[in-house]
């Protein structure tokens, strides 16, 4: 989000609306609130965003073809059930 805040919570006010007459009105204002940081990140975090995409597509240039997403799927699951644990 930016730091106009006046224009910031006529958007949100908008999104809000619009969220309600389409049928998004089984949403928690803090799931509401959620998506809507989502879709309008920080200026920083689209930053920090764009930093790290670049990055990857650079290893990916030089040749870093990552890790099967299997893979990283069981790792965070077993990280879960780590910490689910103690």
């Amino acid at each position: 989000m930016s730091t106009d805040i006046p224009r910031d919570l006529k958007e949100f006010h908008h999104f809000l609306g619009e969220k309600l007459s389409h049928g998004g009105g089984n949403l928690s204002p803090e799931e509401a609130l959620d998506e809507w940081r989502v879709l309008n990140p920080a200026p920083e975090e689209l930053a920090e965003s764009v930093t790290a995409i670049r990055r990857a597509l650079a290893e990916m240039r030089a040749g870093d073809r990552g890790r099967a997403a299997e893979s990283v799927v069981a790792e965070i699951r077993q990280r879960l059930q780590r910490s689910s644990q103690s």
